[in-house]
């Protein structure tokens, strides 16, 4: 018996529900319960283009000629929800091109059933190597094992560029040292849709993954990259949340100078993180971002071994 069947006669019919031992039936088959994918929530951008929002991250879906291409493919644990909502809204059409905008498991949980189908995967050259070993992710204690190979990217690239697939004129852009140091945008041309990758989440604070290359200085100059590519009328679609304006992009990305340039001073007066949370440096975000206490301490941990770097143009004046 499937587990939304089990459960639901377990929810409407528990006076037939025998009990063994005090146990009701339901509690010994909690897999069976529990094995549910997350909801997922789609939405269409136009006839070519899906947005499906999942529980922590974004998925963009367009269709092209040759096959639908996916921007990040979602966490491994609702793949299957993934496939059947593409199916759902795009039936019988394969999937041709898988792009990681970073290496996140959050963003790269498609790429070994969708690798081992074929689909092409693209990512930057940085995503691939951090996928291809183990990762010590320092502020989080958590080891990441290698992908297998099947899900590694097929195609990589180092700098800013534009591919062609099928009708759909596709353009990428490399955030050096932004959310990770393999982060990339993307735009969709013909759709007029911008896929931000990491460095943009809509209603919470992204993590600047400081042990693969994340820098809150790197963040404001991913955002002068971004910022080069919407006009008004552009669709853009963050880490996760819902969809932005530019206007909106453009506020979040104040809100980020204003943040260094706060953090900034706290650590030229020596402040302690201790400190700096105390100071309490984001309260005038908080309703729309929730708590900062992560992303502040993940914000410093990120200026530390920068401090002496002769091209980091925006850390002066630290004691």
């Amino acid at each position: 018996m499937k587990s939304v069947d089990f459960r639901l006669a377990c929810s409407q019919w528990p006076h037939k529900v025998a009990l063994i031992s005090g146990i009701s039936l339901c509690l010994l088959f909690p897999a069976l319960v529990t094995a549910q994918s997350p909801p997922l929530e789609p939405l269409r951008l136009s006839d070519k283009a899906l947005l499906i929002k999942g529980p922590d991250a974004n998925v963009l879906a367009v269709e092209s000629s040759e096959g639908l291409i996916l921007v990040d493919g979602g966490h491994a644990s609702w793949y299957d929800g993934l496939r059947n909502t593409l199916e759902e809204y795009f039936p019988g059409t394969p999937i041709r091109a898988l792009i990681n905008t970073q290496w996140h498991p959050e963003q790269t949980g498609a790429n070994v059933p969708l690798g081992t189908e074929g689909v092409e995967i693209i990512a930057h050259e940085n995503t691939m190597l951090w996928l291809s070993t183990e990762v010590w992710q320092r502020w989080s204690d958590t080891r990441h094992s290698p992908m297998p190979e099947a899900g590694l990217p097929t195609t990589t690239f180092w700098d800013d560029g534009a591919i062609q697939i099928g009708d759909q004129t596709v353009h990428y852009g490399f955030m050096w040292n932004a959310h990770t140091d393999g982060d990339v945008w993307v735009y969709f041309e013909e759709e007029d849709i911008l896929a931000t990758g990491g460095l943009v989440s809509n209603g919470r604070w992204p993590e600047i993954d400081w042990s693969t290359g994340g820098y809150i200085g790197g963040m404001l100059d991913g955002f002068v990259s971004l910022l080069t590519v919407p006009n008004e009328d552009t669709i853009i679609i963050p880490a996760d949340g819902e969809s932005m304006t530019l206007s909106e992009l453009r506020a979040q990305n104040q809100m980020y100078l204003t943040i260094f340039d706060r953090l900034h001073a706290s650590v030229i007066n020596s402040s302690s993180i201790e400190d700096i949370l105390a100071e309490n440096l984001t309260a005038e975000y908080a309703a729309e971002m929730g708590d900062s206490s992560r992303f502040m301490t993940q914000a410093l941990q990120s200026f530390q071994g920068r401090y002496r770097d002769p091209q980091n143009f925006r850390l002066l004046n630290i004691p």
